[in-house]
């Protein structure tokens, strides 16, 4: 195995390690109701550290000749890892945007469940640098659990919201807030398509 291919490696256990980073500062804020327009400005900071990750990745990806896994699937992985800050930071932005003052349970809930997904996926990419993929299916099995208890979390949420809110711009405010929540939780079972595939094509 080159230097190169270990680097590319490399490249995506750091990208792991900063999302689940991002999902923890994420969570803590959320729990201690602290202040929003910091946190935008902390989840920025995460997601441009993404970038420059995967823009070398990308960029080492296209100076390597021989890979071991197929490109498509460094980008893909790359990409849909991506797709996680991007959506943190897009809440954390809506917190600003919108004046939220504080949390509900509903939220921390979605944040807890982020950081748990982040950390499996961070468990998964450490198991796929030390090729032992089919240990990674435990991972994908516990993020498509996760998703599917977003997708109950956000029903919950809107029933309660549509039923008992007096107050329609904050029912609006807090219905585009949870989606988006829960938007992070399927680009986290992205990830494990992603991996599910490669596993596939590779064990």
């Amino acid at each position: 195995m080159s230097k190169r291919s270990d680097q590319l490696f490399a490249f995506l256990v750091e990208i792991a390690e900063n999302i689940a980073q991002a999902t923890e500062t994420f969570q803590r804020e959320l729990e201690q109701g602290g202040d929003f327009g910091a946190l935008a400005s902390r989840m920025k900071t995460y997601e441009d550290k993404g970038d420059e990750l995967i823009s070398k990745l990308i960029s080492l990806l296209n100076n390597t000749y021989i890979t071991p896994l197929e490109r498509e699937d460094y980008v893909m992985l790359a990409t849909t890892l991506d797709d996680i800050i991007d959506g943190i930071h897009a809440c954390s932005v809506r917190f600003t945007l919108y004046d939220v003052t504080g949390s509900t349970p509903t939220m921390i809930e979605f944040a807890k469940d982020i950081h748990r997904s982040a950390k499996e996926i961070q468990e998964a990419i450490h198991k796929l640098n030390e090729r032992k993929l089919l240990q990674i299916r435990e991972h994908v099995k516990e993020l498509n659990v996760l998703e599917k208890h977003g997708d109950q979390l956000l029903h919950a949420a809107l029933r309660s919201l549509f039923a008992e809110s007096k107050d329609a711009i904050e029912l609006i405010k807090l219905k585009e807030i949870y989606e988006i929540l829960e938007s992070v939780t399927d680009r986290c079972e992205d990830v494990a398509d992603v991996l599910e595939s490669v596993i596939l094509k590779n064990a």
